[in-house]
């Protein structure tokens, strides 16, 4: 860039330059062109670091070196088992899609592109990973053009948890009422043994909770960003322990075990303030 404009983007970033620095830097980083070469100056300038010499220095230093956790969770792998918690969703929440995908699709053609696809479910807060919306884009693309989904078939199949299309030729046709899976629902995983010692750790600390006159859930909810019912496994932990809620470390593995969540670090909050509800005496959650 030209001398002028170099002097006038630091002037706005708040470095004001007299006309000797100027020519200073510029008989330093001047081109033939007189301009500035602007990347040797920032690159000289600045103290840190590129992010790939950084990476670079950091895979040398196999001691210290720090691998993180890598979270696997993709959701849903089979179709079946997708659709079916997509429709538990709908069913609970009521929610018609096909007014929503139709405001993209003005010629009423039954498909819209795959962005538009995603996007549909994502404002109705139908979360899925990238894995399953890839799923349900394969299954549904249009034979003709794969960047495009076919809503009409997959909305099709949804909304038969409501009703079944043809019902006037056919008035006697009886719809199948479908039950969604409840977040409450025992998952039987524990042994008779387990289940004891779960029992007499839940009756304890309903105990403490009913006389502390305590509610936890809000403490959960505060580290549940997202509103999914879920909180990491190090995050519940230490709710219990700024509460003080007392528990030894087999107690621990066994309330995750019994409340874990399907990613293989969270634990499923709701439900357990549900149940712990029913030790503390008090039948109405919220």
């Amino acid at each position: 860039m030209s001398a002028k404009q170099f002097r006038q983007t630091l002037n706005n970033l708040g470095f004001i330059l007299s006309d000797e620095e100027v020519e200073a830097i510029q008989s330093i980083y001047g081109t033939d062109n007189n301009e500035i070469n602007y990347l040797e100056f920032i690159n000289d300038g600045t103290p840190f670091l590129t992010f790939e010499k950084e990476m670079e220095e950091l895979n040398k230093t196999k001691k210290d070196q720090y691998i993180g956790k890598e979270r696997t969770f993709v959701g849903d792998t089979a179709l079946e088992k997708l659709i079916f918690k997509i429709k538990a969703q709908i069913k609970k929440d009521r929610i018609r899609l096909r007014e929503f995908f139709q405001d993209h699709d003005p010629l009423r053609k039954g498909f819209v592109t795959a962005q538009k696809f995603r996007g549909t479910l994502f404002t109705q807060k139908i979360n899925l990973t990238t894995e399953e919306f890839e799923l349900l884009e394969k299954s549904f693309a249009v034979p003709s053009d794969p960047t495009k989904v076919n809503y009409f078939e997959f909305n099709e199949i949804i909304e038969s948890i409501f009703t079944f299309k043809d019902l006037e030729k056919n008035p006697l046709k009886k719809t199948i009422d479908f039950k969604a899976p409840s977040i409450l629902d025992p998952k039987n995983v524990l042994d008779k043994e387990e289940e004891q010692v779960l029992d007499a750790c839940l009756e304890r600390l309903g105990w403490f909770v009913r006389n502390k006159r305590l509610l936890i859930k809000p403490f959960f909810q505060d580290k549940d960003k997202s509103k999914s019912g879920f909180v990491a496994n190090t995050r519940f932990r230490s709710i219990f322990d700024n509460m003080k809620l007392q528990i030894s470390e087999e107690e621990y593995k066994i309330i995750f075990k019994r409340f874990q969540a399907k990613a293989d670090d969270e634990i499923n909050y709701v439900e357990f303030d549900y149940v712990l509800r029913s030790y503390s005496g008090d039948h109405d959650p919220q």
